[in-house]
C-alpha cells in the first residue's frame, strides 16, 4: 500500500510543509491540475488563497480515494467546503473495508 497526497502546492511548499504534517505519505505537487482533472475534482467555485503569481489556476475538491493497482477507485470521500478534510477515522474505516 502507497499513501499519496496531490496538492496545488509547489514542490518547494511541500517539502517545507511535509516535517510539520508528519504523515507516512509521498505529497505531490498538481499545480497544473493535470491529476486532478483526470479524476474530474477541479473546483469551479471561488476560494482563497495567496494572490498570482503565486496562485494556483483552481483548486480540487477536497477528495479521499482509494485507488487499486489498475487505477479502479474503490471508495471516494468529498468534502463541499474546500477547507475541510476526511476525517481520519473514517477513511481508516475505508481501509479496513477495502484492505481487510
Amino acid at each position: 500500500m502507497q499513501i499519496l497526497t496531490i496538492s496545488t502546492d509547489t514542490p518547494e511548499e511541500l517539502a517545507k510543509g511535509h516535517p510539520k504534517h508528519r504523515i507516512g505519505a509521498t505529497m505531490l505537487s498538481d499545480r497544473e491540475l493535470d491529476v486532478t482533472d483526470r479524476f474530474g475534482l477541479r473546483n469551479a467555485g471561488i476560494h482563497s488563497g495567496p494572490p498570482p503569481p503565486l496562485a494556483a489556476k483552481a483548486l480540487p475538491v477536497p477528495t479521499s480515494l482509494l485507488v487499486d493497482a489498475k487505477g479502479t477507485v474503490l471508495w471516494m470521500d468529498q468534502s463541499e467546503n474546500y477547507q475541510r478534510r476526511s476525517d481520519p477515522d473514517h477513511v481508516l474505516g475505508a481501509l479496513r473495508e477495502h484492505l481487510g
